[in-house]
């Protein structure tokens, strides 16, 4: 993958979808854009800024030489959504909470994005603390 243009803020002119979460991206709303060349097509990949944001924190830039896909995007929420979770178990009582853990895994993707990108947020204040 070659990078025409660098990633830009840009004004939504009309709705577009995130090409990484897929949700709606409003007329009006500031998001990403940059343009790329693939295998002779010239595309525009337009996100949310909070999409970037979350992506360039959890390093997934560093992992994808051909650049990072919308299914890359969403296995890697979906995974650090389950090490959030796990995580605050205590491990002797794992067993104890699997239907709850089964139950958070089937909330929709949207909600574990916006758990993930919270989850991240309320780190770094406690690290300016």
């Amino acid at each position: 993958m070659e990078t025409l243009k660098l990633q830009k803020e840009t004004k939504a002119k009309k709705v577009y979808s995130c090409d990484f979460c897929a949700c709606r991206i409003p007329k009006g709303d500031t998001y990403i854009k940059s343009t790329h060349k693939y295998d002779g097509q010239i595309y525009d990949w337009k996100t949310h800024k909070h999409c970037a944001e979350i992506a360039s924190r959890l390093k997934m830039y560093d992992h994808c030489e051909e650049g990072l896909t919308q299914d890359d995007f969403m296995e890697t929420i979906h995974d650090k959504h389950d090490d959030i979770l796990i995580s605050m178990i205590p491990n002797d009582e794992a067993q104890k909470f699997s239907d709850i853990i089964l139950q958070l895994r089937r909330v929709t993707f949207r909600y574990k994005l916006e758990y993930v990108i919270r989850h991240y947020k309320k780190l770094d204040k406690q690290n300016l603390l």
